[in-house]
């Protein structure tokens, strides 16, 4: 899935040469804030770009993620759609510190439903964040997700637990959504 540009903002497949910008995003301590150590630990950026690179070349494919870049070339973050199981997907979206506000998450996620339930068919699309990571949970509801579950102590890291929030949409609601903003 490539996205065409929009606002400045483009989604591509990752490549070997973001590393560096990879890894700097990734280490901004409010990036971090919500990310286990493991997480957050120094290797993690090129492993996990190495495993995003990977499975861009998996067929069938399952597991989409992708980088946000500026039309400049400027890695903002990156997004990511992946098969949870029949009909249900769930979805992702990182962001660097300087590209908040920007719109680039609210644009990455739009995309990654519209290639989620036009593109890969699923039924219900959901993402799973912090409850205490307020812009996350904002962005979800942005796009048309409404809160299904939370789950009290869900994670461990950082020397504390952590609640879980579980939004999601389902291809109906999110079929009329886009209906009432093509009316518009």
């Amino acid at each position: 899935m490539i996205s065409v540009p929009a606002n400045g903002i483009l989604l591509r497949e990752f490549r070997r040469d973001d590393l560096s910008q990879y890894q700097s995003l990734r280490s901004e301590p409010k990036f971090q804030r919500f990310y286990s150590e493991e997480d957050s630990a120094p290797d993690k950026a090129k492993e996990l770009l190495g495993m995003f690179v990977s499975q861009s070349g998996e067929v069938p494919r399952t597991k989409h993620q992708l980088v946000v870049v500026s039309v400049s070339g400027d890695l903002m973050g990156s997004c990511g759609i992946q098969i949870q199981s029949p009909g249900h997907a769930s979805i992702g979206c990182e962001l660097g510190r300087r590209s908040h506000g920007t719109g680039a998450a609210r644009y990455a996620a739009n995309a990654l439903l519209e290639f989620g339930f036009l593109e890969l068919c699923f039924q219900r699309i959901f993402a799973e964040t912090i409850s205490e990571n307020k812009a996350a949970i904002r962005l979800c509801k942005t796009v048309g997700m409404h809160v299904e579950s939370e789950r009290a102590n869900d994670r461990d890291f950082k020397g504390r637990e952590w609640t879980t929030t579980v939004l999601a949409i389902h291809r109906d609601d999110w079929q009329a959504k886009r209906a009432q903003r093509e009316l518009r």
